[in-house]
């Protein structure tokens, strides 16, 4: 059986999303795919970051939120170097008359993740391995511009993006993890729409 992300036998299974997401008590029939190692654990260090910096986002919420922070300052009570590579160059700003911190975003290891979601969520649903790329854009993280005014280039595609059918799908544990998908008109073209812990948001779609 081939991997649901390249054309290596798979070996071992992946869980879509990774299992680190789901806390203590919430991980009841969580969904896995079939993973060849590369796919798998060579990818751990990347889903604990970006595991880390979502539960860390202010727009994150719920009992689900709370106890997976929790599993993630463990990790960085076990590792100060990782704390401090995670939040480098943090810094308090005012935000919508709201004092809060801003840190940079490592994206390249965030889209690897969200795309390796996505190709889990193609295989679960079509039993069958995406051949395509995905682009990856995320409407609840802030760029640089946005923190001094100048107009966000997403705006056309967030309007886009509610002018398209949406469908929402079942997922196992919907309050650590909720998605949909968009269905546009050509038929070659889709979009996943994720949720994580109520409302960190990210868009998936084909590229």
């Amino acid at each position: 059986m081939p991997c649901y992300m390249c054309e290596r036998t798979a070996t071992t299974r992946e869980h879509v999303p990774p299992r680190s997401f789901f806390p203590q008590g919430f991980r009841t029939n969580l969904w896995t795919v079939p993973s060849c190692e590369r796919h798998n654990l060579d990818n751990s260090m990347d889903v604990e970051y970006v595991r880390n910096v979502i539960v860390s986002h202010r727009n994150a919420q719920g009992t689900a939120q709370q106890l997976a922070q929790s599993a993630s300052f463990r990790s960085f009570e076990r590792s100060s170097a990782l704390f401090f590579r995670t939040f480098r160059g943090a810094e308090e700003v005012l935000l919508n008359g709201e004092q809060t911190v801003v840190f940079r975003f490592e994206l390249e290891r965030f889209r690897h993740v969200m795309e390796a979601i996505a190709f889990g969520l193609f295989y679960h649903q079509n039993e069958g391995r995406f051949g395509g790329h995905w682009q990856i854009f995320s409407p609840t993280l802030l760029g640089a511009n946005d923190l001094v005014g100048i107009p966000d280039r997403w705006q056309e595609f967030r309007v886009l993006m509610r002018r398209v059918p949406f469908h929402l799908r079942p997922a196992p544990e919907p309050s650590v993890f909720r998605y949909g998908f968009h269905d546009f008109d050509d038929g070659a073209h889709f979009a996943y729409a994720l949720e994580f812990y109520g409302g960190f948001h990210v868009y998936v779609w084909t590229g």
